[in-house]
């Protein structure tokens, strides 16, 4: 489905949840879950902390009623929905528990054997280890396409700040991997 196709659903489901039809809320969540899921992921560093806020974000758009009608791109609102929660969550869990290491292996979750795990695995560890504005970044521009700007909109900061981050994440990620781990 193309993005025009993909918008025009998104606008059909928004329309059938601001009427009460919460069944919608499942075909937002088959088109969009996952990546709500890897933002949440990327911002907190926990699967756990990342699927309480995919829960919590999905519960809040299920009672926005009425106000889902002025929504004209999804993925953006979305974005913005999972940003704000995980970046809530980050800040309520370090208040009591101090920083948490991010779960490097769950940020590249993917299948590899022999060399490219072992690769894969320092790549998650460089990763993890970036600050979570940088980490959002990169996940937001790499894996969903985003452009700076779109980012910029998600995470509430400039299209300058969106890309320097990415920039300051790429630098740092370049100079550790040719380097070695520091």
């Amino acid at each position: 489905m193309g993005e025009a196709g993909a918008r025009d659903r998104d606008r059909r489901c928004l329309r059938r949840l601001a009427a009460g039809e919460v069944d919608a809320l499942t075909t937002i969540w088959e088109c969009h879950g996952d990546r709500a899921f890897r933002h949440a992921l990327w911002v907190t560093g926990r699967r756990e902390d990342a699927e309480d806020v995919v829960q919590s974000v999905f519960v809040r758009l299920a009672g926005r009623g009425a106000a889902l009608l002025g929504v004209r791109d999804l993925v953006a609102y979305l974005g913005t929905m999972v940003h704000h929660e995980a970046v809530a969550l980050s800040r309520r869990r370090s208040a009591r528990e101090g920083l948490a290491e991010p779960d490097a292996t769950a940020l590249l979750a993917t299948e590899a054997d022999g060399d490219a795990e072992v690769d894969r695995r320092r790549i998650a560890a460089q990763i993890a280890a970036l600050p979570a504005a940088q980490r959002e970044v990169v996940l937001l521009h790499l894996w969903e396409g985003m452009t700076f700007r779109e980012i910029g909109r998600v995470t509430g900061v400039s299209t300058f700040t969106a890309a320097s981050r990415y920039r300051l994440a790429t630098l740092r990620l370049r100079r550790v991997l040719k380097h070695g781990d520091r």
